[in-house]
């Protein structure tokens, strides 16, 4: 290829393992060609019809939230300002403890993103409900495709894809030698399932979001 290779990661903020995998691609931008776009998905739906959990429905309400505030950075500013904001909230959520659906919290990120603080007044639930629908909308095209949880690769025209999923963060010439061999993988027509068995690892999984179905 002449050109950057188009990597979509699809998220949901409330996963952990999904911010570990982003935060490896954004490594992996810095060291090969490649063009990350952050995406959204909705492990609430893929979690719909599950026996009733209350700390799943906490969080999943609390992602909600956070969904809502990407897509309205997306309007506000593009895919790069949706991407910022991920960021900032994955920084307060997943590595410094504080609540997805905090307005404060929010309002915070969205600033931090370089974005207006009134973003998290459109995440509040009911303020737009348009924003709910461009987040389900996003999640349903992505699940037709094939996917099933979060986080989910697409390389380029390769079907969608869940994982790699990482318990570290990994940076400078080993990002991209992760990235190398998953980038063969996926793109390869051969290639279709590799698993170990998840072991549970200090700071991850603090919070019971299921990140997979099946």
């Amino acid at each position: 290829m002449t050109g950057p290779i188009d990597v979509d990661i699809h998220v949901d903020p409330a996963c952990p393992w999904a911010w570990l995998t982003s935060r490896w691609l954004a490594e992996v931008a810095t060291v090969r060609p490649i063009r990350v776009r952050t995406r959204l998905f909705v492990l609430a739906e893929i979690n719909r019809g599950a026996e009733p959990d209350e700390g799943h429905e906490r969080i999943h309400r609390a992602s909600g939230a956070a969904l809502r505030l990407m897509a309205a950075a997306r309007r506000a500013g593009g895919d790069a300002a949706l991407a910022r904001a991920y960021t900032e909230l994955g920084e307060a959520h997943h590595e410094r403890g504080e609540a997805l659906d905090d307005p404060a919290v929010l309002a915070g990120a969205a600033v931090a993103a370089g974005l207006a603080p009134s973003l998290a007044g459109e995440a509040a639930p009911g303020a737009d409900p348009s924003l709910d629908e461009e987040v389900l909308a996003e999640h349903s095209a992505i699940v037709e495709r094939g996917a099933f949880g979060v986080p989910t690769l697409v390389v380029g025209e390769a079907p969608p894809t869940f994982g790699p999923v990482v318990d570290r963060r990994i940076t400078a010439e080993a990002a991209g030698e992760l990235w190398d061999r998953v980038a063969w993988l996926v793109t390869e027509g051969a290639f279709f399932e590799l698993k170990r068995e998840r072991r549970h690892r200090p700071g991850i999984g603090r919070y019971r979001v299921t990140a997979t179905a099946g």
